[in-house]
């Protein structure tokens, strides 16, 4: 057997044709209109495995051969004094390479990626995949004492090739499997956009004011998540909050089922509002100042935080952990300040000395509370696989609530005293909705120096500086980012179900978290935030 044959490898084509034209109306309005059209080809495709086909009408062989996008966009200009500048457009937009989502459906068939587990124990038994049973010790055995670090033992070879043969010739496989939707539609969105652009004569204050707004609006139409197939709805089984409750949906069910049959598909739900005013204004004497102001609101249908389809199901944060999950982007900045002033003057002859501050002031980041199945495999709570701690965080009304009980008043205690001091309680009775609390706004300011001075010849020389997080510089807890660990959640409890009569998660019951659950916000250090960092530099010009 060949191991690169278990890698994805696939190509394809991308096609893009336009066709614009422009029309100035009159002196002050000017119109652009235009078609993109983008079609992708390939004659890559999966390989099949017949169980996902047997399992839901279906093959996992779709790529994204023939998948295309028409995009209609216009755009206007509008001067109706020099002072004052409109611009516009609407339009759908679509873009960005499809590689990392359509490589996980060739990568995990169920039926390229096998393996094997060979092992001898303490007591000398040798076992193939955990038992000794029939050829299984002898094959072991075969693997184990004829290690080479350049060719795969003829025995190892046959393991897997018989391993691969029961994945497909075995309905109940329980191998994970990657697929995309045949009805898969390119992510692409609706977005329009509006700004103004006016130069104001302030008077005593000076002429050249220059203040701007713009308002960015746009709306998912189709947009990529991932749904479990293997995870099947438990008819008439809901949560104590309300929630849907799955099941495994292999024909025999295996209660240490860990597997997924993952989609990738599309959802329409998504849509962004973004606003900015800003202004600037500069003086003849080397004074330059400008500032703005921006609020988002974005919401999304999930993060896509991965290049994995099992790690992208997983990490966001769910109501209904096999559908997808409506609230705040993990990157939306809910308001942010930007300001920065410059000035510039030659103090010796004509030899130039500036200065330059940058700074943002912007909201914390985003995060969810959640809570952790106690089950170790397949959700005893909601019944879906994959990671444990992607379930909101039901809040109760008290400690009397009746659709939670406590393994100990100790825990019963400490959840409340959580919710008391944090934004928890403004949820009571409710699941606490996704990415709906920030963590601590924060500043940051950059510094730029820079002189120039004379060399022969009529060079000149300049020596700069910059200090990047200039306010951590002069406090080390300035200018500091916190934000919750990765992946944006904070887990307040793990929960199992308790049974009354027939109805076999009538209540939650919560206990306390792992011991490593971190509560606490962490230091963001990627990319040099919460650090400074000073450059020194030199150039000359002739």
């Amino acid at each position: 057997m060949n191991p690169n044959d278990a890698a994805a490898n696939f190509s394809y084509d991308t096609y893009t044709f336009g066709l614009q034209d422009d029309w100035r109306v009159n002196k002050m309005l000017s119109v652009t209109a235009g078609l993109r059209y983008d079609v992708y080809g390939t004659s890559s495709h999966p390989q099949l495995n017949p169980n996902f086909l047997t399992r839901y009408g279906f093959p996992n062989t779709y790529s994204i051969e023939g998948m295309g996008l028409l995009q209609p966009r216009v755009g206007f200009t509008f001067t109706p004094t020099p002072r004052l500048t409109v611009r516009g457009g609407g339009g759908i937009f679509g873009g960005g390479s499809p590689d990392v989502y359509i490589g996980n459906s060739f990568s995990n068939t169920g039926v390229i990626n096998t393996s094997i587990t060979a092992r001898v124990t303490d007591g000398g038994v040798y076992q193939l995949n955990g038992t000794a049973a029939g050829a299984n010790a002898a094959t072991a055995s075969q693997i184990l004492n004829a290690p080479s670090f350049t060719v795969i033992p003829t025995a190892a070879n046959a393991a897997v090739q018989a391993a691969a043969g029961s994945l497909t010739s075995n309905p109940n496989a329980t191998t994970t499997i990657n697929a995309i939707d045949p009805n898969l539609k390119m992510p692409n969105q609706w977005r329009a956009t509006l700004s103004a652009d006016y130069t104001a004569d302030l008077g005593p204050l000076g002429d050249g004011w220059h203040f701007g707004a713009d308002l960015l609006y746009s709306k998912v139409r189709s947009q990529v998540t991932i749904v479990d197939l293997r995870s099947k709805v438990l008819t008439g089984s809901l949560t104590p909050d309300g929630r849907q409750r799955y099941q495994n949906g292999l024909a025999v069910p295996n209660s240490g089922d860990t597997g997924q049959d993952l989609l990738l598909t599309n959802t329409d739900y998504g849509r962004s509002w973004i606003g900015v005013v800003r202004f600037d204004k500069t003086w003849d004497f080397g004074l330059t100042i400008g500032g703005a102001y921006t609020r988002q609101d974005v919401r999304d249908a999930g993060a896509l935080t991965s290049s994995i389809a099992s790690s992208n199901y997983g990490n966001s944060t769910y109501y209904d952990p096999n559908s997808i999950s409506p609230g705040h982007a993990n990157d939306e900045v809910r308001w942010a300040f930007r300001y920065n002033l410059s000035y510039e003057h030659a103090f010796f002859g004509d030899y130039k000395t500036r200065l330059d501050l940058f700074g943002t002031t912007r909201a914390g980041s985003p995060y969810s509370y959640a809570m952790q199945d106690l089950s170790g495999g397949r959700s005893g709570v909601f019944g879906t696989a994959g990671t444990n701690t992607r379930y909101l965080f039901y809040v109760p009304t008290s400690l009397s609530d009746p659709k939670v009980v406590y393994d100990s008043a100790t825990t019963a205690n400490r959840i409340d005293a959580i919710i008391n001091g944090s934004g928890l309680a403004a949820y009571r009775g409710q699941v606490a909705p996704r990415n709906a609390f920030r963590s601590k706004a924060f500043t940051r300011i950059d510094l730029h120096l820079e002189q120039e001075v004379p060399l022969p010849l009529g060079a000149r020389f300049s020596v700069f500086g910059d200090i990047e997080n200039f306010t951590n510089l002069l406090k080390s807890s300035w200018g500091q980012q916190l934000r919750s660990s990765f992946p944006y959640r904070k887990v307040v409890a793990k929960v199992s179900c308790v049974a009354n009569g027939g109805n076999a998660c009538a209540q939650y019951k919560y206990e306390q978290p792992n011991p490593d659950t971190i509560l606490a916000d962490e230091l963001v250090t990627t990319n040099g935030s919460s650090l400074y960092t000073i450059r020194i530099g030199a150039r000359i010009s002739f």
